[in-house]
């Protein structure tokens, strides 16, 4: 009955000393047997529930740590698209997703270790992203989610290579530019380039994101994310001959670079002796562009 967890969905709501007291076994066994109930009521007020819980840093890490992660489990398993029953849960799995996001964005480093190191949690996110049964909010915080632990996680961190295989499982995502931004993120830090470079499927799903077909600011920011990442990875000289010999590589530093062009000289006409901050962050990015793609042409 939906009006079973209302008080318990009460309770979560408060200042950060008064919210810890619901993360008992008690309660959070009593929710996790709600999120099972058919109602969608009920389930989406336990999900509710422990999102208000997780707004909590300390909360986060307890709920992450609980029962070897069961609480992970459970909203991994109404967020995923692989289960027809949850299909017409929308609320619910958006409220799922969301707590996922929210519980990704602790500052305790244990809540996101324990987020990165749950088996199937990365490629559930990635997953739902490809689902055709999936609404677009829940989409949303899973990208968002995938974004935050790309910066986070990185080399020699042991889930790092399921993030990568997440995020090139997720590289169909444009609606937003949070798959592109995360693909960026791990390409600012050096470590991780040639361990992208090598990571299967990596270089043929980045390209397809700086290929990305259409118009409007979400599109270009994919497209440009995109060229950026592999800016960077061409700056390791393992990570350029391995870009150098992909086609879609080349190919979309190519276009970048006469798109920005063409842009560059837009902006420059249309500002005419007024703030050129947008224009030299362009011209800045369009140097980059170019440089990288005249270094992995000399090393084809």
């Amino acid at each position: 009955m939906p009006h079973r967890i209302i008080p318990l969905q009460n309770l979560s709501h408060g200042d950060v000393d008064h919210v810890p007291e619901i993360c008992n076994d008690f309660v959070l066994e009593t929710l996790l047997k709600l999120m099972k109930e058919d109602n969608p009521v009920t389930k989406r007020n336990a999900v509710v529930t422990i999102f208000n819980a997780a707004c909590s840093d300390e909360n986060t890490v307890r709920l992450a740590r609980y029962r070897d992660g069961i609480v992970l489990e459970a909203l991994m398993t109404l967020v995923g698209a692989d289960n027809p029953a949850y299909h017409g849960d929308d609320e619910a799995r958006a409220n799922a997703a969301e707590t996922l996001f929210n519980m990704a964005c602790s500052s305790i480093p244990e809540t996101t270790d324990r987020m990165a190191n749950h088996a199937g949690l990365l490629e559930c996110l990635a997953v739902t992203l490809r689902s055709e049964h999936t609404g677009l909010e829940t989409k949303m915080y899973c990208s968002a989610t995938l974004r935050r632990m790309a910066e986070i996680i990185h080399y020699p961190m042991i889930s790092q290579g399921a993030l990568l295989s997440a995020l090139v499982k997720a590289a169909t995502w444009t609606k937003t530019d949070c798959i592109a931004e995360a693909f960026h993120s791990q390409a600012k830090v050096t470590e991780n380039r040639v361990v992208m470079a090598r990571h299967h499927g990596l270089l043929n799903a980045l390209s397809r994101l700086a290929l990305a077909v259409g118009d409007g600011q979400d599109i270009q920011k994919v497209r440009m994310a995109s060229c950026l990442a592999i800016e960077f990875m061409s700056r390791e000289e393992e990570a350029r001959d391995l870009l150098s010999q992909n086609e879609g590589i080349i190919m979309a530093l190519t276009q970048a670079s006469y798109r920005m062009d063409k842009e560059e000289d837009e902006v420059s006409a249309a500002i005419d002796g007024e703030s050129r901050g947008t224009d030299d962050d362009m011209s800045l990015q369009s140097r980059m562009i170019q440089l990288s793609l005249k270094n992995l042409l000399s090393a084809m």
